[in-house]
């Protein structure tokens, strides 16, 4: 009984690593991107390789004139040959670097990563069993070989499994027919040479299946983004520029009163504009391969912007009783700032801190000048935070302790970070539980021509 219990138990064991290594679809777009990211990898172990075989080259050299202890056992003739060796690897290795710039590298990434592969490895093979009838087990080149591809070149374990295929049956089986089994009176292969030679390669190949299982889930979590990004703002681009189009209309009409007061539908159609700006910011900030955030800065007025946010936000803060103190002067400097992005900030930061307070806090804004930059400092006298609270406030959905009354994923203060991280500024929060919370951000002053 218990001999059963322990091979189903083995046998769940082994269903499950099968489970886990059970590929998964690859679109073609995935299958385009391995391609341009082989060819590039291969490109990188080329020079790398070439760099370490050069520093062997010199010590085959300096061998020849000074003889290493390390290699007074081996046959003089070998020594030479090394040299011979070293040269045909070169070359060979700078044929491949001349192809990599072919239109047929790139069509064939593969053939070149089988090149660089067997350039190494195989052709001293090669030239040993042809030129001096003694099989070359240098078994140290072959696992730096594999280990290298296996970090540069991660992907495709099919492909490093075939290269190692190609010196395994090279060395065992060419070598076995033609009788050549043993190097300087031992012979070339054993039990220990198999399982290490094997492990090593089950290990090398098992790396890169799991890294490029990783790499591909990912890739097409982006492309999944990128298309529900795309149908989002195209779902919701429609009904706002049909609602900007309506108030527009409206706004042009000849008669001071309309339906609603003018100033309304002027707030209206700003919300609008302000909505397109954000659903064009997010596809530029999916888009954007340096930072995510894209900016379009200009000369910027802080009061200005702060009562187009009070503007905006003073249903909610009439909802809350919150009491709002804007003490940012208006003559100050300007800064050079993407409005959009920075809304997002002081609008983040207030509703953060409505949403995390009982209602009647008061919420104070204050600017002031310290050298190149402006600070600009949010603060309330709500509950507060602890010091570890902070240090996490902007961690991507970091959330506080109110979590189950508050709705959304916590990405506001995240995203606010990196708002102001990409106008070159700084933004941190200090606080203390029981006397309230201030956060400041730093944003650097319009430069004068």
């Amino acid at each position: 009984m218990i001999i059963n219990r322990v091979l189903e138990a083995l046998a769940r064991k082994v269903l499950a690593i099968f489970v886990l290594l059970k590929p998964a679809a690859e679109s073609p777009d995935y299958k385009a991107w391995r391609q341009r990211f082989l060819l590039e990898r291969v490109r990188l172990s080329l020079w790398v390789a070439l760099i370490c075989l050069f520093t062997f080259t010199i010590r085959d050299l300096y061998n020849v004139a000074f003889p290493l202890k390390e290699l007074q056992n081996i046959p003089q003739e070998l020594k030479d040959f090394w040299i011979v060796l070293d040269i045909a690897v070169t070359l060979l290795l700078l044929s491949c670097l001349v192809l990599h710039r072919t239109q047929l590298a790139r069509r064939y990434p593969a053939a070149l990563f089988l090149g660089l592969s067997w350039s190494i490895a195989l052709v001293p093979q090669l030239l040993a069993t042809t030129l001096k009838g003694s099989p070359f087990p240098d078994l140290m080149a072959w696992t730096m070989l594999f280990l290298v591809q296996a970090t540069l070149i991660p992907v495709d374990w099919r492909l490093h499994l075939l290269s190692q295929l190609g010196v395994f049956i090279y060395y065992v089986g060419v070598n076995l027919a033609l009788g050549l089994t043993t190097f300087l009176g031992r012979p070339i292969y054993n039990v220990t040479f198999f399982l290490y030679f094997f492990w090593f390669c089950f290990v090398c190949d098992l790396a890169v299946y799991l890294y490029e299982r990783l790499q591909r889930a990912e890739f097409e979590s982006r492309r999944e983004l990128r298309a529900f990004l795309h149908a989002v703002s195209h779902d919701l681009r429609n009904p706002v520029t049909g609602t900007a189009m309506v108030l527009q209309s409206l706004l042009n009409q000849p008669e001071e009163k309309i339906t609603v007061s003018r100033s309304i539908l002027e707030r209206m159609l700003q919300g609008s504009d302000r909505q397109l700006n954000l659903i064009n910011s997010l596809l530029e900030a999916h888009n954007s391969e340096v930072q995510g955030i894209v900016l379009h800065c200009q000369p910027l007025h802080l009061s200005t912007l702060v009562q187009a946010v009070y503007s905006d936000l003073e249903p909610i803060l009439t909802k809350n009783q919150v009491i709002f103190r804007n003490s940012i002067a208006d003559d100050l400097p300007l800064v050079s700032a993407d409005s959009t992005q920075l809304w997002r900030v002081f609008s983040n930061i207030i509703t953060n801190a409505v949403n995390h307070n009982p209602p009647e806090i008061t919420i104070t804004l204050d600017a002031t000048i310290e050298g190149k930059m402006i600070r600009c400092s949010i603060a309330d006298n709500g509950v507060g935070m602890t010091p570890e609270q902070c240090r996490r406030a902007f961690e991507l959905y970091a959330r506080g302790d109110r979590t189950r009354y508050v709705h959304g994923l916590g990405l506001g203060l995240y995203l606010s970070k990196q708002i102001v991280t990409a106008h070159g500024g700084q933004i941190e929060a200090n606080s203390n539980p029981g006397m309230g919370t201030t956060f400041w951000f730093t944003l650097p002053i319009l430069a004068k021509k």
